[in-house]
């Protein structure tokens, strides 16, 4: 038997060694993983629990979601991860974590599984989860495509200043409001970013929160700039204890979209990174973003596994 009780911030760290042992191809640094924990509005809903046997720590189990109010359905998102020989507990903890999330009055549950993890696939569905999306995760090995990528780099260099776009670091901007301006423009792209789960506006001050991530540094963020306006960024996360380097968010102005800003950004994040020694680097994105699939394919990504999004009524 199974028992919970709630989690604090120091759990994050337990949180990111279970993950880490699920995933071993997938470390987790646990100071991004408590990062993560701590960016959500202050009217959201997080709901997070150890899993105990005996009174050692097995898993985590929690679930989050905006607030009611601002949501056109009420999704609320679950997660339940246990270390590999504590597995045969997952459908108790799905017990627990749904019947709390059925309490605050939640209409339709979302549940997660890496595209390898049949064991979680098939308890969710004998849950009466069912396939609801699909994400595509990429690695791209640097030092296999280092000389195409330089190539491809000094073309978009070229194109950006033809058409008077300006590709910096965010660090070399002086622009009082770029922050503003970043946050506006972030959540622009981000509605247009195809999903299941409604997004909702996240507010200017938990934006803020991310450049507090570990591994998060403005000299490694890339903007595009026309004029006054911010049109694009692109940044990738390194990890300061363990794990792979991510894409951490690539998005563009709609107003500048097909003209390779997104390609231009993305080139000079991976460029830097071969500079600074980075072997691969790793990207997820929704499986029915063509734009973004087909820029993957062109820089040289290749297929890792990605995750599957279930859901299911909550009555």
């Amino acid at each position: 038997m199974l028992t919970f009780r709630p989690a604090t911030l120091h759990d994050a760290a337990a949180e990111a060694d279970v993950l880490t042992a699920l995933f071993p191809d997938e470390p987790l640094d646990p100071g991004i993983v408590r990062s993560w924990w701590e960016m959500h509005d202050p009217d959201a809903t997080v709901d997070r629990h150890m899993a105990l046997r005996d009174v050692r720590v097995v898993g985590y189990v929690g679930r989050t979601h905006p607030a009611w109010e601002k949501m056109p359905e009420r999704f609320d998102e679950l997660a339940v991860d246990l270390f590999p020989a504590e597995r045969d507990g997952l459908g108790e903890a799905y017990d627990f974590i749904e019947e709390r999330s059925r309490r605050d009055g939640a209409a339709l549950f979302a549940a997660a599984a890496r595209e390898d993890d049949a064991a979680l696939a098939a308890l969710l569905r004998v849950r009466g989860y069912r396939e609801e999306r699909r994400s595509r995760a990429w690695e791209l090995d640097l030092r296999a495509t280092g000389p195409r990528l330089r190539e491809m780099s000094e073309r978009y260099r070229a194109r950006m200043r033809e058409q008077r776009i300006a590709i910096l670091t965010l660090d070399r901007d002086t622009d009082p409001d770029k922050l503003r301006k970043l946050y506006d423009m972030s959540e622009e792209a981000a509605l247009d970013v195809p999903r299941t789960i409604p997004h909702v506006r996240e507010s200017f001050e938990t934006f803020m929160k991310w450049f507090a991530t570990p591994g998060i540094r403005e000299d490694r963020m890339w903007i595009a700039r026309q004029g006054d306006e911010l049109v694009g960024v692109s940044v990738l996360l390194y990890p300061p204890a363990r794990g792979n380097v991510w894409t951490d968010w690539t998005g563009t102005a709609r107003r500048v979209r097909g003209r390779g800003v997104a390609r231009a950004l993305k080139l000079e994040t991976l460029m830097q990174a071969v500079a600074l020694g980075v072997e691969r680097v790793r990207t997820e994105n929704d499986g029915e973003n063509a734009p973004i699939l087909h820029l993957n394919e062109e820089l040289g990504y290749v297929r890792i596994p990605g995750w599957v999004q279930y859901v299911k009524a909550a009555r």
